[in-house]
């Protein structure tokens, strides 16, 4: 069915060298956020810079703001174009101004989104959204189809989490625990790489390929950290008897809302795990960011809800779910015939 779409100007802008368009695009993000997301962390600006301009490790981007025939911003979107895995699908965030809403602003953005994906190759758009949040009704009225959800999970700190982490260490007999801060040391480079994509066999959707982390990968990763300007902290588990690291957790500080933590990964190799490792490494995190981050009040991470084990990990930690997000995916063709794109 073609729906009409509000008169919108739709323009590609380069986020490193446009200040102003990205600066238009953050302000939208951040005054939805109350109505798209009320229970996430702040938005802070060096954040979403770091996002739109430096996006994934790896993975080509586009982003585009929209106007109204006066100039006035009214929306925007990213659009990411994996090259390396899934080269058949784009991902997409179009993001609508409060005030531009249901005014068919969103559709123009999806169709115009999925013309850059047609042009690019991509057969398949996909996209989350938090559940309850306006999104979560727009995705199934043009056509998507519900995939994965994921669950938000924050653990407070403080004195009482403080109390329970001597009873939750695990015995990690015939492990090592190495810590860094920063880019990773060169003699652990393979080792983290393998740890991240151990994470191969993590729930997803069918059709969406793990990603393969190599060096080259993970410095691009890195340089986006350092690009931002976070702190981030990571704990491995090094098995004593062959040198191999076992286990890796991650977390991040964003320096503007540094109340918060963001958990990364949590990973444990096959051969290495039932050693109860993963609440080891995320113990010995949590004392660590105790000492290095002591102004941390709520560490945020999100979980598969068919993750099984590391959410067991995270009950046992003390997270609690704040909100559910739902992935969703669109044919590129279909969503070609919502509106003539601009």
């Amino acid at each position: 069915m073609q729906v009409l779409a509000a008169a919108v100007h739709i323009e590609r802008f380069d986020p490193s060298a446009d200040e102003p368009r990205l600066r238009a695009c953050y302000e939208i993000a951040a005054a939805a956020q109350p109505e798209d997301d009320p229970n996430a962390p702040p938005l802070s600006y060096s954040g979403f810079l770091a996002w739109w301009i430096y996006g994934m490790a790896g993975v080509p981007q586009q982003t585009w703001l929209a106007t109204s025939d006066t100039g006035t911003p009214v929306g925007c979107y990213l659009l990411e174009l994996p090259e390396r895995e899934n080269k058949g699908m784009a991902f997409g965030l179009p993001i609508v101004a409060l005030a531009a809403r249901r005014q068919g602003v969103g559709t123009a953005l999806v169709a115009h989104a999925a013309k850059q994906a047609e042009n690019a190759g991509r057969a398949l758009l996909m996209s989350v959204t938090r559940v309850d949040a306006p999104g979560a009704a727009f995705a199934p009225a043009i056509g998507a189809r519900p995939t994965m959800r994921d669950a938000r999970r924050v653990l407070d700190v403080g004195p009482a989490l403080d109390g329970r982490l001597p009873r939750l260490r695990a015995d990690a007999a015939g492990y090592t625990l190495r810590r860094w801060s920063g880019p990773t040391p060169d003699d652990l480079i393979d080792g983290v790489c393998s740890l991240i994509t151990a994470m191969a066999d993590a729930p997803r959707e069918k059709n969406v390929e793990p990603d393969e982390w190599d060096p080259e990968r993970l410095r691009a990763a890195e340089a986006r950290r350092i690009a931002q300007g976070n702190r981030w902290y990571q704990v491995a588990a090094i098995h004593d008897a062959s040198g191999a690291m076992a286990a890796l957790t991650q977390v991040e500080v964003d320096p503007p809302i540094d109340e918060w933590a963001f958990q990364d990964i949590t990973a444990v190799t096959r051969p290495h795990r039932g050693h109860r490792l993963g609440l080891h490494v995320k113990v010995a995190m949590l004392e660590w960011l105790a000492e290095a981050e002591p102004q941390v009040r709520r560490i945020v991470t999100y979980n598969a809800v068919d993750n099984k084990h590391m959410i067991a990990v995270n009950d046992e930690l003390g997270h609690r779910v704040t909100d559910q997000f739902q992935r969703f995916e669109l044919d590129v063709a279909a969503a070609l015939t919502l509106v003539a794109a601009r």
